[in-house]
């Protein structure tokens, strides 16, 4: 009922004109629809929108993860007292030295010696805000002949406090895409000292952008147990390629790097922040194998379930979800 209350119904109409246009499904139809599904799958109109729910059954339906399910699942598993952890770029760096495998400055608390320092080891690092999502704000930055002095008061004012070293990324990753470090978002759930890795997924690059994010331009695609790419990818505007756009390269089929390793490394990491429990880890890898750029412990839901990466039965993953989080099976 509150969600009810606190739709933003202006935008809600627009999305109902935008489905009627590519179902032809009547508008008031799917006005009511949406507040049926709303109540019943705590699905929101954009769930509605995203997951084509005017085509699929109420059997099908249930089976989604959806806004309001994914937020049961974060206050079920994640402590909100430990998010901070993850929030803040410098803290996790801190806490999660040992997987990083790279060197890093804390601008904000450190002094212009130790920036020079820093920049005269790293001749490229990527300089980052320290709580922002999505890839906000995030520069890669070459030396050259820079005024170091007049960087440094950029960076400050920008508060791109991070600075790390740049992530040089395997030779074999970058035949899908070199203009960005294309990542792999794992995502964990420990419970009962255990941990269940429940999603596998890669982001490509796709265009000038140095992050290889959904929301920057960027396409993912979903990873089997083998480590092997088994979908085509998909980018945010629904455009789906089964080859790259740019490099040409062969995304079906293509098997990542030192997979078993980044299993691995995930499974360690979700052990160090036991109060939060279900965690999106996003590793990058290497020549020598694996490395972590950061973890989330909001995971997006929205990337689980399109349109190309359903189950073969076209069901979502909630069933999968459930299972690990509750300790249940849904009929």
């Amino acid at each position: 009922i509150k969600r009810l209350f606190d739709m933003d119904y202006k935008r809600m109409i627009e999305t109902v004109n935008k489905v009627h246009e590519r179902s032809g499904k009547n508008k008031i139809v799917i006005f009511f629809d949406m507040i049926i599904c709303s109540i019943k799958y705590q699905a929101g109109y954009m769930d509605y929108y995203v997951f084509n729910f005017e085509n699929l059954s109420s059997k099908i339906r249930k089976t989604f993860i959806t806004r309001g399910v994914n937020n049961s699942y974060i206050k079920t598993m994640n402590n909100r007292e430990y998010y901070h952890l993850f929030d803040n770029k410098v803290e996790f760096n801190k806490l999660f030295k040992k997987f990083l495998k790279r060197d890093y400055l804390d601008l904000e608390h450190s002094t212009y010696d130790e920036f020079i320092e820093f920049t005269s080891k790293h001749k490229l690092f990527m300089a980052k805000p320290t709580n922002m999502q999505c890839g906000k704000g995030i520069e890669k930055i070459e030396i050259k002949k820079q005024n170091l002095k007049n960087l440094y008061n950029k960076l400050i004012k920008n508060k791109q406090y991070l600075l790390e070293e740049y992530v040089k990324q395997s030779d074999e990753m970058n035949k899908l895409f070199p203009n960005s470090v294309n990542t792999l978002r794992i995502v964990s759930a420990y419970k009962n000292n255990k941990t269940t890795i429940l999603f596998r997924a890669i982001r490509i690059g796709n265009g000038k952008n140095v992050v290889d994010n959904f929301n920057h331009g960027g396409m993912y695609s979903v990873i089997n147990d083998k480590g092997i790419i088994t979908k085509p990818a998909i980018d945010k505007e629904g455009n789906i390629y089964e080859v790259h756009p740019i490099t040409k390269a062969k995304i079906v089929g293509f098997e990542i790097p030192y997979f078993k390793e980044a299993i691995k490394m995930v499974k360690e990491a979700s052990k160090v922040v036991k109060e939060v429990g279900l965690v999106g880890f996003d590793i990058a890898i290497t020549n020598d194998g694996p490395v972590m750029i950061e973890g989330n412990q909001l995971p997006g839901y929205d990337i689980y379930q399109s349109k190309i990466h359903l189950n073969d039965d076209g069901t979502g993953m909630k069933p999968l979800f459930d299972e690990v989080i509750y300790n249940k099976k849904v009929n």
